[in-house]
């Protein structure tokens, strides 16, 4: 009797275990682990590098900002086709305009913006009277006996009173000195060939050693014009051309007048 009861309750403990519900497990979320591989590190590195490029271009394109800031003028400068070379502006000169713009490219009848300069501020009127150079020269030579060259002085003097006036009152991109200029390369050139005639003429190794000086350095600071093409470097420069090209044609023409007439 006692092992029946016993096995009754044996059989009645299995039944309940068996229609019992299971127990839950809750497993405790974990941390996903990353471990340092090789693509996490080669992300690093790729975004290292790339920051470190993009710094480096930064850095290099401020550099050549600064060495475009401090790059000296080009007397190779390309310069803006005018758009003023017409007959309203030139009249009978035009061919010779349009032939002068088209052989440069341009340069030949461009010309120095000389702001602030005026011909009403200082600078611009002793830019100006230096000028007068050509006047006191040609006038010495023809009261010398050579009227040849020395007219050509004074007219390329007056021309170029004339040029530079106008270049200092209207300023840039202007007809109005575009034909100035256009006068002035043939009474400035008539004066030069025919200084350059004499020098022929009496024989280069005769022409004293001032002449050769003053021609020298004119040419100097005609070329450091166009290197300097603005403002009050030019004026500088250009005044200084003045005064030594004027120097040379007198001391050529005076040789002229002692050895050949």
């Amino acid at each position: 009797m006692m092992i029946r009861t016993i096995l009754q309750a044996i059989l009645v403990s299995a039944s309940v275990d068996a229609f019992a519900p299971a127990p839950s497990l809750r497993c405790r979320p974990s941390r996903p682990i990353i471990q340092p591989t090789q693509s996490v590190r080669y992300n690093k590195y790729t975004l290292s590098t790339s920051l470190s490029l993009q710094q480096g271009e930064k850095e290099a394109v401020s550099m050549e900002d600064e060495v475009q800031d401090i790059q000296l003028p080009n007397i190779f400068t390309k310069h803006e086709r005018p758009q003023d070379i017409t007959t309203e502006s030139f009249g009978p000169l035009l061919p010779i305009a349009k032939a002068v713009d088209d052989a440069t490219g341009g340069w030949g009848l461009s010309y120095a913006d000389l702001h602030p300069a005026t011909p009403r501020t200082s600078v611009g009127q002793a830019f100006l009277a230096t000028n007068f150079c050509y006047a006191a020269g040609g006038l010495a030579l023809g009261v010398q006996g050579e009227w040849f060259l020395g007219a050509l002085t004074e007219i390329a003097g007056i021309v170029s009173f004339w040029y530079h006036y106008s270049q200092l009152e209207f300023g840039k991109n202007r007809a109005e000195v575009r034909l100035a200029l256009l006068i002035d390369y043939f009474t400035a050139g008539s004066a030069l060939i025919t200084g350059g005639v004499y020098m022929i003429q009496q024989g280069i190794d005769t022409v004293p050693l001032d002449a050769i000086l003053a021609a020298g350095g004119s040419i100097v600071c005609l070329t450091l014009c166009w290197v300097w093409e603005f403002g009050y470097p030019y004026i500088f420069w250009h005044s200084l051309w003045h005064i030594l090209s004027a120097l040379t044609g007198y001391l050529i023409g005076r040789e002229h007048i002692a050895n050949v007439m």
